[in-house]
């Protein structure tokens, strides 16, 4: 968030109109001395999470890719279980290559 808005100015509609009024209301908010909020100091709780984190590794279900990749499994499980015979046959045939089921080493 810039400053700007932070001091509730709206953003600009037709640039060549409100630009004089967005200047004339910056030079109004540095003239009034008003700060901006201040940042939270950090904390030794903080500092210490977060070296904690940076010494475990991530598993990956703990991260955005890997819950996505869950739930696409899930989904997958889902719409499996209501595939008739012959789409499942199908399906199959599709992830082994005409293999009939049977999983290759190394697949």
């Amino acid at each position: 968030m810039t400053l700007i808005k932070w001091h509730g100015v709206p953003k600009l509609v037709d640039r060549k109109v409100e630009d004089e009024e967005r200047r004339a209301k910056w030079i109004a908010i540095l003239q009034s001395g008003k700060a901006a909020s201040s940042i939270k100091e950090w904390t030794t709780e903080e500092e210490a999470a977060l070296i904690k984190a940076e010494d475990e590794p991530m598993l990956m279900k703990e991260t955005v890719l890997g819950c996505l990749k869950m739930q696409q499994k899930q989904e997958l499980m889902v719409t499996f279980r209501a595939m008739s015979a012959e789409e499942k046959a199908t399906f199959w045939a599709e992830i082994d290559g005409g293999n009939g089921g049977e999983v290759e080493e190394g697949k």
